[in-house]
């Protein structure tokens, strides 16, 4: 903490009228003139206006998310040693980043959120307290706030905070006319933050630091620093190194206050190293309100804040003293107006420091920086070419985006250099992650993200591989995680002594606690949200620090325990105060950066979370693991280990945890038990199909918010139905339910049943149950005596239910006469549960007849059976019909539920598909084609003046499906066999990603024969695989049915004789093929044959013809879609009139145009407009004014509102 109560200032003032110090320094201070000039000459590509754009909007929308206030409530207030500023105590944690130091704090005196945002509204008037928030402590809790008027300080209770100045400048020099001027300087600027671009200095180069040469010589530049690797250090060096020169003029911009006095502070050193005399000279100078005044005097660089607000704030707070010990009305009135004159002073302070050349060195915050580009005279200089420092440096520029960077580099006219590391903490931004891609990029990505490899970089970008912090075999850990092995340990760490806790004595200085070996597997491993539902916490981990602190001289050792979560952090520290462990100190991630102990702890805590991206989640492990000086333990569970971002940390961290030996406890090996593979997104091109498939399936599935609420469902023992589309997870629903109902249902003699009409669902369905139930945390084995899996088919047979004439697959025909026959006599109960997979290949008789084989729990209620239905009309491959659950004794009123999102293919694939199926087969004969479109899973729209269903459950996107057709079969099938060998020669996809599906036995034949021997001149080979739960070693491409595959997926799908997919009784088998197409997650490719054969003429036909469709890009892009529009008009006119705008948009063609009159002048501007039988109708939110009403009504124009009655 930089303020520390209680600490006491001294100052030279030793006369009451008109200290000495005070005298000078009023003397001395009034706002610059003249802005010293240096005119710009960065030879930078001029870049595209299109980057202005894009970053000017994704600013807007920031700076929008933003100013908005935060409500909290202070707990305590404690003073600091300064009198202006103040310690709050929020008592809660509050997730703060460094973008609030700057915010306005304040208390209204009346408390009403919508006051507030009324721009009549002055904070600081209006106000019982008003400040600025210098500082943030988020693991505590605090804020620091400056307060303008000590004699008003903070209170007890509510108050806002409003994040606002440094946006608020971004989002004027983006935006506001009055910027243009330096507008149009910033497109090369933005060009030259993404990376890559690096012109030479024009100038001579002035005295440089051998290493940085490079740097140095070229207008933009980069110092690339890895942990402990010294970067401020160098940055202060060759800052003071420039002092020599008198052409150089320098600012040195960092994030935060103390990362700003870091970089004052090796400013501050070299130049004393260097020569004594440029200290206490003014030359450098560190501006701003907040610098940590008693750390300057302790390291005797003070004079670094002479005249500047820290030093005037000190000045103000031995006035205030005097001011508050003193009755005599003529003293106070001389302390009041010298304090006055201060204040006064502080207000141009740092412009001064900016505008005249008297320091020849300015250190500031980004914020300070950024603020002071408001001027008016700065801004009027800079625009008209001129800069006022020769040379920017940006220290920890890789937490500063793309758009501030380009924004602090018009300070320069020399030179930009940004110091930092790609590969630690990211800037922070609210809401890039929904913006484009092209605005995203200018504030999630910083000015070094373009750095990836350590082996290729440019001459102007100088890498630090010499760390001088981490043990070497710590070292080692972070070097080959993030930095390609080519970190290289200093001397100073080679050499250090270090006395080690006992307990650390003798193991490996890198370890993985595995949690999963740490007693019973228990849900205390697994995250759960923390208090008031935020973050996350793991109960498991205070147990294991209780281990580890047994041994007293770790808890007495210099520590730090750091996760990611702001929750766990809470938690750690709670525990650390309740243990009385006081040299320990816990902090998330984003708090950490630049700081290190000599033990660290890293909590994954629950790295299974979507709530950062890969890379983002690599960067804060790099952070964690990089803090260690002696000791790193990652505390995570085999399966967090399994993650990519963790994965290649197994072969460096040795795996064990803590055991009770004896009379204490002591470290025992165990084995990893996660297999190490290479990621293949760095084995070889990344370009190739095989590499971007390997990619994607590194990527673990998270359950959807509608799989989670589904799966959490409670089991009643009453009938539910769920439909879904391909792919959108009914099995792991169903496997889901079949385990909560062996928990509720606890007699020993229960039997819970899965049915099923393709045999070759028997090993999937049980995988999925046995992954559920350990992925559950459920302790031994799978109750596999309570649970039957049933082919329909074999379980037809056990109960003498015969198959109605040739044809075998018809159990539907088969259950309608065993039904018959036996009338209405009951039939034993065989089960308590029957949960029926693919329910539309059964038909309406089948599944009546096994709703009664289930034990009814209320002889009452016939509607207590507990009989769970899983459907997909689109994948009814039998052509069963549609079955009316009342006359089977069920009511699903209530009960029945649609997933709505598919998981497995792309959305071109899907697209594709359901056209293909639409026009093969009437919409209408889809039962769920009608409540697709009610639910806006589809809408037709034209596509080339052709009908096009546009899908709108799936948002994956791919690439578009092949299509070949052939004239002869020969040639289809040795293309077939190309195509294969191109993905596994060319492309590196392995064999055992592609699938064939077929529908006829002459296309097995060629498949067996024809394209096997292709596959076997490659040392692959292909196999069938028809009914049977599927095998696929790494060489095999496996050929199956659509209707054994059913249920699968697999990357690649290739659909060989499409033209096949017709039967001579059912003739085109539309389903069939839609079945085989929706398997495909990656890649779907299609071959077929034009021969006699009418139906499989239609088959290639359409599929040409949505292929083409599909591929074709409009001359003109379609309008909105009318869904789109409906969403959009109800957010306006309120969902409770969803049904009435249904209705409207139904029976009428709207405009949301203004109505113009025959003049072209606009009458009124509606939400939407339409006419009916000659009479013109507008719609409005609200009435509108009696002025435009009264001129709709001169026009013959209705006025509607949302829920009226159109006459």
């Amino acid at each position: 903490m930089r303020y520390n109560e209680g600490v006491e200032r001294t100052d030279a003032l030793k006369q009451l009228g008109a200290p000495a110090t005070v005298s000078s320094t009023l003397e001395g201070i009034e706002r610059c003139r003249t802005i010293v000039r240096s005119p710009i000459n960065i030879q930078l590509p001029s870049g595209q206006s299109s980057d202005i754009s894009q970053a000017a909007e994704a600013v807007k929308q920031e700076y929008r998310s933003s100013v908005k206030c935060k409500k909290l409530r202070s707990r305590d207030i404690l003073p600091t040693a300064d009198s202006s500023v103040f310690r709050i105590d929020l008592g809660q944690s509050v997730e703060f980043d460094w973008t609030w130091e700057g915010a306005n704090a304040f208390r209204p005196k009346v408390i009403d959120d919508s006051r507030i945002f009324q721009d009549d509204f002055d904070e600081e008037d209006s106000a019982v307290w008003f400040g600025e928030v210098v500082e943030v402590d988020e693991a505590q809790g605090v804020l620091f706030v400056w307060v303008s008027d000590p004699d008003r300080p903070p209170t007890k209770g509510l108050f806002y905070v409003r994040p606002f100045e440094f946006l608020a400048s971004l989002n004027a020099l983006y935006s506001e006319p009055s910027y243009s001027g330096l507008r149009d300087i910033l497109p090369g600027r933005l060009l030259a933050s993404r990376g890559d671009v690096h012109p030479a200095v024009v100038a001579p180069v002035s005295p440089c630091l051998p290493q940085l040469l490079g740097v140095w010589s070229h207008a933009w530049s980069v110092i690339w620093g890895p942990p402990g690797t010294g970067k401020t250090t160098n940055v202060g060096k060759q800052v003071a190194e420039c002092l020599s020169d008198p052409t150089e003029r320098l600012l040195v911009i960092s994030t935060t206050n103390k990362s700003t006095d870091e970089s004052a502070f090796a400013v501050g050193r070299a130049a004393r190293n260097r020569n004594a005399r440029s200290a206490d000279s003014g030359r450098i100078l560190r501006v701003g309100k907040s610098a940590h005044i008693e750390a300057y005097q302790a390291n005797g660089l003070e004079w670094l804040l002479k005249g500047a607000e820290t030093d005037l704030l000190q000045q103000v707070g031995v006035l205030l003293k005097k001011l508050h010990g003193t009755a005599i009305t003529h003293e106070r009135a001389i302390f009041r107006k010298q304090i006055q004159q201060l204040r006064r002073a502080m207000k141009d302070a740092s412009f001064n420091a900016f505008a005249s050349g008297d320091a020849q060195v300015v250190v500031a915050t980004a914020f300070k920086a950024m603020t002071l580009l408001n001027d008016p005279e700065m801004r009027d200089v800079i625009a008209a070419g001129s800069a006022p420092f020769t040379t920017v440096v940006i220290d920890e520029a890789g937490l500063i985006s793309r758009a501030a960077v380009a924004a602090l580099s018009l300070y320069a006219s020399k030179r930009v250099v940004l110091a930092g590391d790609s590969k630690q903490l990211a800037p922070i931004s609210r809401i890039s992650r929904i913006l484009p891609t092209s605005q995203a990029t200018w504030l999630a990505s910083s000015g070094l993200s373009h750095l990836r490899s350590l082996r290729q970089t440019h001459e102007a970008v100088c890498l630090l591989r010499e760390q001088h912090r981490m043990h070497p075999h710590v070292s080692t850990v972070v070097s080959q995680y993030q930095y390609d092995g080519l970190l290289e340990d200093g001397a100073t760490v080679l050499k250090r002594a270090y006395q080690c806790a006992e307990l650390l004595a003798g193991q490996p200085r890198s370890l993985w606690y595995v949690l999963d070996d740490d007693g019973d597997d228990d849900p205390s491993i697994r995250a759960e949200r923390g208090p008031g539902n935020r973050s996350w916490v793991r109960e498991k981990s205070r147990l294991v620090l209780k281990k580890l602190f047994s041994d007293q001289s770790l808890r007495k050792a210099r520590g730090l325990y750091i996760t990611p979560f702001v929750a766990q952090s809470q938690d750690i520290r709670a525990f650390l105060a309740e243990e009385g462990i006081e040299s320990w100190s816990a902090a998330t991630v984003h708090s950490q950066q630049g700081t290190e102990a000599d033990i660290v702890i890293f909590d994954t805590v629950n790295a299974g979370s979507t709530a950062w991206p890969l890379e983002e989640w690599k960067r804060l492990v790099n952070v964690g693991l990089s803090r260690a000086r002696e000791f790193v333990i990652l505390l995570a569970t085999r399966a967090e280990m399994r993650e990519p971002y963790l994965r290649s940390l197994i072969l460096d961290l040795a795996p064990q945890v803590l055991k009770w030996s004896g009379s204490r406890y002591a470290w025992t090996k165990v084995k990893p038990d996660v297999e190490y593979k290479v990621p293949d997104e760095i084995a070889g091109n990344s370009d190739l199909l095989g590499n971007q498939i390997s990619t994607r399936k590194l990527l673990r599935p998270v359950m959807s918010a509608e799989q989670q609420r589904l799966c959490g469902y409670n089991m009643d023992g009453k009938p539910r139905l769920v439909r879904g589309v391909a792919g959108s997870g009914k099995t792991a629903v169903m496997a889901h339910w079949m385990v909560k109902t062996l928990r509720r249902m606890k007699q020993s003699d229960l039997k819970i049943w899965a049915v099923f009409a393709n045999q070759s669902l028997s090993g999937l369905i049980w995988d999925t149950l046995n992954d559920v139930w350990t992925g559950e945390g459920e302790q031994g084995p799978f109750p596999i005596e309570q649970v039957e899996l049933w082919h329909i088919g074999i379980l037809w047979n056990k109960l003498n239910v015969r198959m109605a004439g040739d044809d075998r697959f018809d159990y539907n025909g088969a259950a309608k006469l065993h039904l018959e026959k036996i009338g209405h006599r009951s039939l034993p109960a065989m089960c308590h549960a029957m949960f029926i997979d693919e329910a539309q290949d059964m038909g309406p008789y089948a599944l009546q007849l096994l709703t009664r084989l289930v034990v009814q729990s209320d002889d009452s209620n016939t509607n207590t059976r507990s009989v769970n239905i899983f459907y997909d009309n689109a994948q009814n491959v039998y052509g069963r019909p549609t079955p009316k659950w009342s006359e089977m004794g069920l009511d699903m009123r209530g009960r029945s539920f649609v997933m709505q999102e598919s998981f497995r293919s792309t959305k071109p694939i899907t697209e594709f598909a359901l056209n293909v199926l639409y026009r093969l087969q009437p919409s209408e004969k889809s039962g769920d084609h009608g409540e697709l479109i009610d639910r806006g899973l589809i809408e037709r729209i034209d596509r080339s003046g052709e009908e096009w269903w546009n899908v709108r459950f799936n948002q994956t996107h791919g690439p578009v499906p092949i299509v070949k057709l052939y004239t002869e079969i020969d040639a289809e099938f040795d293309a077939l066999g190309g195509q294969l060998i191109s993905w596994i020669v060319k492309d590196g996809v392995p064999p055992n990603d592609i699938c064939i599906l077929y529908n006829s036995q002459t296309i097995r034949i060629r498949l067996e024969s024809q394209v096997d021997a292709k596959l076997r001149t490659v040392n692959a080979r292909l196999e069938v695989q028809v009914g049977k739960a599927f095998t696929r070693d790494a060489n095999t491409v496996v050929a199956s049915t659509a209707q054994s595959f059913k249920g699968y997926e697999a990357e690649i799908v290739v659909i060989a004789g499409a033209d096949k997919f017709v039967a001579k009784e059912r003739g085109i088998l539309a389903n069939n093929l839609y079945v085989a197409m929706t398997r495909a997650r990656s890649v779907l490719a299609v071959f077929g044959y034009r021969g006699s054969s009418e139906g499989g003429n239609r088959i290639m036909s359409v599929l040409k013809e949505c292929h083409t469709l599909l591929t074709e890009v409009p001359a003109v892009q379609a309008e909105s879609s009318m869904l789109d529009v409906a969403e959009e008009l109800l957010r306006k006119i309120g969902v409770k009139h969803r049904a009435w705008l249904k209705s409207v948009l139904k029976k009428q063609t709207i405009e949301q145009d203004p109505i113009y009159a025959d003049d072209g002048e606009v009458i009124a501007d509606p939400l939407f407009w339409f006419d009916q039988d000659g009479i013109q109708y507008a719609c409005f939110v609200e009435g509108p004014k009696q002025a435009i009403a009264n001129r709709l009504e001169d026009a013959g124009i209705k006025v509607l509102l949302p829920g009226a009655g159109i006459e």
